[in-house]
C-alpha cells in the first residue's frame, strides 16, 4: 500500500486539530487508526480515504511515523484521555448552542454511559442516542434517518471497524450536515466510569496493555499490533519510497 497519502492525512489531521476539527465544514467523519486497524486500512484503503480526517489511536504508531516518515504526530483518540474530554468540555460550555448524537454498544450499556455524561457534563445538548445493533438493512437506514433528523452538530460512533466507518460515511451520503467521530469501544468502556483508564496508565501510554487484562478477547490482537503491524509499516513506507524514487524493491 502507498501510505504516503495516509501518513499526509494524519498530519494534517493532527495540525487543524481541535479548533479546525470541532469548528469544521459540516458535513465531516473522522476516524482514528491504531496498530491493530492498520491491516483493516489496507483491506479497505478507498474506505479511509473516504475520511476527511485521520488520527492515530496508538504510540507505537506515532513512534514508527516519526521514525520512517519524520512527522511528529500525537495520540488522538476518541475517549477521555484526548478527544472526548476536549469535545465534551466544549459543548458544556455556556452558550454553545451545539448538540450531539451517540450510536454504539448495547442499549443497557449505552443507558448507563450516558448517565456518566450527563452526570459529568451537564450542559452538554444530547440530541439522542440509540445502541449499534440493527435488526436488519432497514433498521440500519431507520437509524441514520433519525440521526439526520435529530439534526445533532456532532454524532459518536461506536462500532468497530470497519462497521463504523462505513456507516460514518453512509450517514454523511445520507445528507447527515454535522461533524461524526468513530469511538471504537468508548461507548461500552465508559459505563462504569467516565474515566476509563486510571491517570499511570495514561502517564505511562499503557492503555493497550491495560485493556488485555479488563476486556475479553484482546489477546488474539497481540500479534498485529507487536508483529504484524510494524512489519506491514515499514515495508509499505519502503514501497512508496521506491516508488517515488524509481528504483523497485527485491522480493
Amino acid at each position: 500500500m502507498n501510505n504516503r497519502g495516509f501518513v499526509r492525512k494524519i498530519a494534517d489531521s493532527a495540525y487543524t486539530y481541535p479548533i479546525g476539527t470541532f469548528i469544521a465544514e459540516n458535513g465531516r467523519v473522522y476516524t482514528c487508526v491504531n496498530p491493530y486497524s492498520y491491516h483493516l486500512v489496507r483491506c479497505h484503503p478507498e474506505l479511509y480515504e473516504s475520511m476527511d480526517g485521520l488520527f492515530v489511536d496508538g504510540m507505537t504508531m506515532c513512534w514508527l511515523i516519526r521514525l520512517l516518515w519524520g512527522r511528529r504526530v500525537p495520540r488522538l483518540s476518541f475517549d477521555m484521555s484526548s478527544m472526548a474530554a476536549d469535545l465534551f468540555s466544549y459543548l458544556n460550555g455556556r452558550g454553545v448552542g451545539r448538540s450531539i448524537y451517540f450510536l454504539g454498544t448495547r442499549q443497557e450499556t449505552l443507558e448507563r454511559t450516558i448517565a456518566q455524561f450527563r452526570k459529568s457534563y451537564p450542559s452538554m445538548a444530547i440530541a439522542g442516542y440509540r445502541n449499534g445493533y440493527f435488526i436488519d438493512v432497514e433498521d440500519r437506514c431507520k437509524a441514520i434517518a433519525d440521526i439526520v433528523s435529530a439534526g445533532s452538530d456532532f454524532t459518536i460512533v461506536g462500532m468497530g471497524s470497519p462497521l463504523q466507518e462505513q456507516f460514518a460515511l453512509d450517514l454523511k451520503n445520507a445528507g447527515y450536515k454535522g461533524i461524526v467521530f468513530t469511538c471504537g469501544g468508548f461507548l461500552h468502556q465508559s459505563a462504569n466510569a467516565i474515566n476509563y483508564y486510571p491517570d499511570w496508565v495514561n502517564k505511562y501510554n499503557l492503555r493497550a496493555f491495560y485493556r488485555l487484562f479488563h476486556e475479553k478477547g484482546l489477546w488474539g490482537r497481540l500479534y498485529n499490533v507487536l508483529i504484524e503491524f510494524p512489519v506491514l509499516f515499514t515495508w509499505d513506507t519502503f514501497v512508496t519510497k521506491c516508488a517515488v524514487s524509481g528504483s523497485r524493491p527485491r522480493v
